[in-house]
């Protein structure tokens, strides 16, 4: 069992396996780039392990991701937000749907990560999407139909999730 700390790390490596992956633009997840983050990022060979999971696992599932956090963020589509900011919420998403970790320590360690990577702004806006992302889910858990879905807001200057990165 890991530490909180260790999960913590866990999310950090997955988050930067999946901003490499984007960079490279190739849409195919390249395993030695992996290893080499991992294994610069952390020496626990476990944690090493589990990142690459977590980012295999969120890889294989990015487009149905995006197309969610297109609907929640319309004005800010994964195109169109920092590379960071895209590949951690894809991570979180993936966790709050595919795991059973309780849903707000998942969302406060997310922001912790965008505080710590991405740009003064970032960790709003990745908790607003979240926050609506997660209402939706609880709605389809209970069997009931999901609210209408309520956009983030435009932001105006200087709110935004940060610098336009395409």
């Amino acid at each position: 069992m890991l530490t909180v700390k260790e999960r913590q790390r866990v999310r950090e490596l997955a988050m930067q396996v999946l901003f490499a992956w984007d960079a490279a633009g190739t849409g195919t997840a390249d395993e030695a780039a992996a290893r080499q983050i991992m294994h610069d990022g952390s020496d626990n060979p476990v944690v090493r392990q589990q990142a690459g999971e977590l980012a295999l696992k969120t890889w294989d599932q990015r487009e149905m991701i995006d197309q969610r956090l297109e609907r929640f963020a319309p004005n800010w589509p994964p195109r169109r937000q920092p590379a960071v900011d895209r590949n951690l919420l894809r991570l979180a998403v993936y966790e709050l749907t595919n795991t059973t970790l309780p849903p707000q320590i998942l969302i406060d360690a997310v922001i912790e990560i965008a505080r710590q990577f991405s740009t003064s702004n970032s960790s709003a806006f990745v908790n607003g999407v979240l926050d609506a992302i997660l209402k939706e889910h609880n709605a389809l858990i209970a069997g009931l139909p999901p609210a209408v879905v309520e956009p983030i807001p435009a932001p105006t200057e200087g709110t935004g999730p940060g610098e336009v990165i395409e």
